[in-house]
């Protein structure tokens, strides 16, 4: 791969022997320092791919001069930050090359002193970037010679475009720029076209199918029993897959009920979710790979780009909004070569997605049976805890509600001294972000919701989301599993909303010209006579001495073509001659 002996050896210190393929395509193409565009799979090694050749460059930075930031790399989420800055420590081990971390829900000051020290990799989630550029002095991205944008699918879903640009518009416009992607979309493709320059496009795989050594089953979940799926989902985790599980749901709330819930019936549980601080969140992912825990409970925060080994099986509670949701979360399992199993509960409304992924699968997809006794069971252990379950949500949030005022009453305090905190400033002003919010919400023009929301104002869906007059209790396992299948359509509709936006109209040359059909008068073309003269390029002697050779063999053959055409002209002139004469004779004889 023609690297340094340090990255080498910090390679063969991580147990690397081959590269995979989006690493051997990507390596030498990014040392050339061209830009790259590249797609492939989760699990193949994308981090490594670009993290290696800008490393061997910052190996030849100039050692006297001052402290500059080099390179910029953006991921979409604050777990997947951690992980490349780990990965990019065991890489850089053996060098003297430094890497800053600055994502949110970590320490601000801690962050803007190691900023000021300008290391020579930032790896930067978009928002908290922006923040450092607007409130951090001496931080800029002016010397910035390496930008990378990984998972940019993910972070254009998240609703980051806007941001993404005003940092692209911050880097040197002579900079190299390195775009990966699981998903090669749209947007993917205009943001591409927006920040590379004739980019170098790798493209291993697109992420359209599972990995081959992962297993997926489904589980049927009957219409009407949509109660069940707490009980089915505690009788496949207590039963079959007790260790190395990550089970997906899809809102906070119900990972942490299930949380809750799991650790009620005696197992080592975690979750990760966008409630939780970033230090909470990072301790149950350091414990979750140091198997002190046996299953953690998330959302979509961690379906994409986290590498934790050993994980053996992936539970969705509920499916997925798009297979390709459904990709990333499974994704997790079968990585790098090990087997994998995925199980999905899957209801009667989700069998669109379900024969979407039996389409897909290169493997016999299998049915999981769980016997009705096994069933019932649970369900009677689930409900006998119910009663904890709401004690232990009440307490928290009464604990919360104690929090909050604590904290508003220490900010009032503040006031009144004087103390009060500078507000932080960032580029878009109040009205651009409220704006902004409102576009990307499910509303209509006319500020009304769509489909899914219509009715929600009326007297009976407010009496039965507030439990009052025999409205529907919200506590039901049923409803609990309607509000996440809920949440799902809603996503649905917000996809298919982004799908029907208008594309933008891209220029076409019209050679004719309109009302009539000949055609306009275009400009005389230059002479490329001076061109091929001055062209000194192997290619261009090359096609001159073909031309002429060309022209050479052409003459020769007209020359020889004119002299047997001449030649049979005469002969056929006197054949002629001597059948006139002949016919002459015989008239004579007459």
């Amino acid at each position: 791969m023609n690297l340094s002996r340090p990255l080498l050896k910090a390679i063969a210190a991580m147990n690397f022997i081959h590269p995979t393929p989006i690493q051997a395509a990507t390596i030498p193409v990014a040392l050339m320092g061209r830009d790259v565009s590249g797609c492939a799979a989760t699990g193949t090694g994308k981090t490594a791919a670009y993290m290696l050749p800008i490393l061997e460059r910052l190996l030849y930075r100039p050692l006297d001069d001052t402290a500059v930031t080099r390179v910029l790399v953006l991921v979409p989420t604050r777990e997947l930050g951690v992980q490349v800055y780990q990965v990019t420590r065991q890489l850089a081990q053996f060098t003297n090359i430094e890497a800053g971390l600055a994502v949110g829900g970590l320490d601000l000051k801690a962050q803007e002193s190691a900023l000021r020290r300008n290391p020579d990799i930032v790896i930067a989630t978009p928002g908290r970037l922006i923040d450092h550029l607007k409130n951090t002095p001496s931080f800029t991205l002016d010397s910035i010679e390496v930008l990378v944008l990984d998972e940019a699918d993910r972070m254009l879903d998240e609703n980051f475009a806007e941001q993404m640009k005003e940092i692209v518009r911050s880097c040197s416009r002579s900079r190299q720029t390195l775009l990966f992607s699981a998903t090669m979309t749209e947007e993917v493709e205009d943001l591409a076209a927006v920040s590379l320059k004739k980019p170098v496009k790798v493209f291993v795989d697109s992420n359209r199918v599972v990995a081959f050594n992962l297993r997926q089953e489904f589980v049927r979940i009957r219409a009407g029993h949509e109660g069940d799926r707490e009980a089915v989902l505690a009788a496949l985790v207590c039963r079959t897959f007790c260790d190395h599980t990550m089970v997906f749901v899809q809102t906070k709330k119900q990972a942490h009920r299930i949380h809750i819930l799991l650790g009620l019936l005696g197992l080592k549980v975690g979750e990760l979710h966008g409630n939780m601080s970033q230090p909470q969140r990072l301790e149950a992912l350091r414990k979750f790979k140091d198997e002190e825990l046996d299953v953690l409970v998330a959302t979509d925060v961690a379906a994409r780009g986290l590498d934790i080994r050993g994980v053996k099986t992936v539970i969705n509670f509920v499916m997925p909004a798009t297979v390709e949701h459904y990709i990333h979360r499974v994704g997790r399992t079968a990585r790098a070569g090990r087997v994998g199993v995925s199980v999905s509960l899957a209801g009667e409304g989700e069998r669109k997605i379900v024969k979407d992924v039996i389409k897909k699968a290169s493997n016999p997809v299998k049915m999981r049976i769980i016997a009705p006794d096994i069933v019932e069971k649970y369900r009677v252990r689930v409900s006998a805890l119910e009663d904890k379950v709401k004690h232990i949500l009440q307490e928290e949030w009464e604990e919360r509600a104690l929090n909050r005022a604590e904290n508003q009453a220490n900010h009032a305090e503040k006031i009144l001294k004087g103390q009060a905190e500078i507000p932080r400033s960032w580029f878009q002003s109040d009205k651009e972000r409220k704006l902004e919010k409102k576009n990307l919400k499910l509303l209509d023009p006319s500020g009304q919701k769509g489909k899914e929301g219509q009715g929600s104002n009326t007297k009976e869906a407010k009496q039965s989301k507030r439990g009052k007059r025999g409205g529907k209790n919200k506590d039901a396992p049923e409803e609990r599993a309607r509000a996440e299948i809920s949440k799902v359509i809603a996503l649905k509709a917000r996809l298919a909303k982004k799908k029907e936006r208008p594309r933008k109209i891209k220029a076409v040359i019209d050679h004719k010209v309109h009302g009539s059909g000949k055609t306009s008068s275009l400009k005389r073309k230059k002479s490329s006579f001076t061109i091929d003269l001055t062209d000194v390029s192997e290619k261009g002697a090359k096609r001159m001495r073909y031309d002429a050779n060309v022209k050479q063999k052409m003459d020769r053959l007209n020359k020889k073509v004119a002299v047997k055409t001449f030649g049979q002209q005469k002969t056929g002139q006197k054949k002629n001659g001597k059948v006139f004469s002949q016919k002459k004779k015989s008239n004579k004889n007459r």
